[in-house]
C-alpha cells in the first residue's frame, strides 16, 4: 500500500492519538505522514464550543482534506463528532479506548469541602457535577489539557474537569494534582468518550478493511453502540447529554444516558441495541 497521510489537529494531544494510529499502520508495513492542520475550534479559544459553532469545529476541516484528496485518512477523538459526517466520509477504526470517566483535577491537597470554582465549559458535565457539588461556581475553561493545567495551577480555579483519556495519552505526572475520577453512574461520558475514531473516504475499500484490522473490537462494539444512540439522539454540544455503553458478559449491554440532568439506563442482550435504544429515548424524552 502507498505512504497514507493521516490528517490531524495539531494539539499534543491530537497528535498523541495519531501517533497511536500510525503504530498501529506501521506494525501493518504501512507508512504514514502526518499532516497538521487548525481548525475553527484550535483559533478561537476564548469562546464556548457553542457559539462558534458546536459540534464539528473540530471535524470539518480535517474532512475537506479527505474529500479533497490531500488526506487519505483522519484520526478524531470520538466525542467531537457531529451526528452527520460529510457526505462520502466514513469513520473505518477504533484503536483501543482509554478510560472513557470524566475526573475532578485539583492542586495535590487542595480540599474538596466548600465552596469550588470548577472549570469546564461543557453544558453536560456542570449538570451532571453541580448535584455532587451544590455549592459550587461553574466558570468556562478553553484550551487543551496543558493549558487548563497550568490555568488551575495559576489559581484561576479550584478545580477543573477534564477526561480520564487525556491525562493518560498525555502521560499527565499526577504527583502534582490529585485526580478524583467520577464514576460512570453519576457522571455519564459524554458518547465514545476516550475512543478515537479513525475517518476516511467510504469508496476506499482496501483502507477501510486495513482500519479494521487494526480496530479493537470491544472498542469498535462500544463505538457502533454509544454512536447509534448519540446521532438518534441528534446530539450537539449545546444540548447536556451523556451517553456510556458497557459491554457485559454473554451478549449482554448495560446502556446508559442522561439528557438533561435525567438519566435513565437499559440492560438486554446486545443484538437488541436499537430496542433498548429506542426504549432510552422514549423516557428520556417523556415519551415523545
Amino acid at each position: 500500500m502507498k505512504k497514507l497521510i493521516i490528517a490531524t489537529r495539531g494539539s499534543k494531544l491530537a497528535l498523541a492519538q495519531t501517533e497511536i494510529v500510525r503504530r498501529l499502520l506501521q506494525r501493518e508495513q504501512v507508512e504514514t505522514e502526518i499532516h497538521t492542520i487548525t481548525t475553527a475550534g484550535d483559533r478561537d479559544r476564548i469562546h464556548a464550543l457553542v457559539k462558534i459553532g458546536g459540534r464539528g469545529v473540530f471535524v470539518r476541516e480535517i474532512e475537506r482534506e479527505l474529500l479533497s484528496g490531500e488526506a487519505d485518512l483522519a484520526v478524531h477523538s470520538a466525542k467531537d463528532l457531529p451526528y452527520e459526517l460529510a457526505s462520502g466520509l466514513v469513520i473505518a477504526g477504533t484503536p483501543e479506548a482509554a478510560d472513557p470517566r470524566d475526573a475532578l483535577v485539583t492542586l495535590k491537597g487542595k480540599s474538596l469541602t466548600g465552596p469550588l470554582v470548577i472549570g469546564t465549559g461543557s453544558p453536560r458535565r456542570i449538570v451532571e457535577i453541580r448535584p455532587l457539588f451544590p455549592e459550587a461556581v461553574f466558570r468556562d475553561i478553553r484550551g487543551n489539557v496543558t493549558t487548563r493545567l497550568h490555568k488551575l495551577e495559576r489559581g484561576e480555579y479550584s478545580a477543573i474537569v477534564l477526561a480520564m483519556a487525556g491525562l493518560e495519552r498525555m502521560e499527565v505526572d499526577p504527583s502534582a494534582y490529585d485526580i478524583h475520577p467520577f464514576n460512570v453512574e453519576n457522571v455519564i461520558p459524554a458518547g465514545c468518550q476516550g475512543i478515537i475514531a479513525v475517518e476516511c473516504r467510504s469508496r476506499d475499500r482496501d483502507l477501510i478493511a486495513l482500519l479494521q484490522k487494526i480496530s479493537h473490537q470491544m472498542t469498535w462494539r462500544r463505538f457502533l453502540l454509544e454512536r447509534e444512540l448519540f446521532c438518534g439522539m441528534k446530539v450537539d454540544c449545546a444540548m447536556p447529554v451523556g451517553i456510556h455503553a458497557d459491554l457485559l458478559r454473554k451478549g449482554e449491554v448495560r446502556l446508559g444516558a442522561m439528557v438533561d440532568g435525567k438519566k435513565a439506563f437499559r440492560q438486554g442482550r446486545e443484538k437488541d441495541h436499537a430496542l433498548l435504544a429506542a426504549s432510552l429515548k422514549k423516557e428520556l424524552y417523556n415519551g415523545k
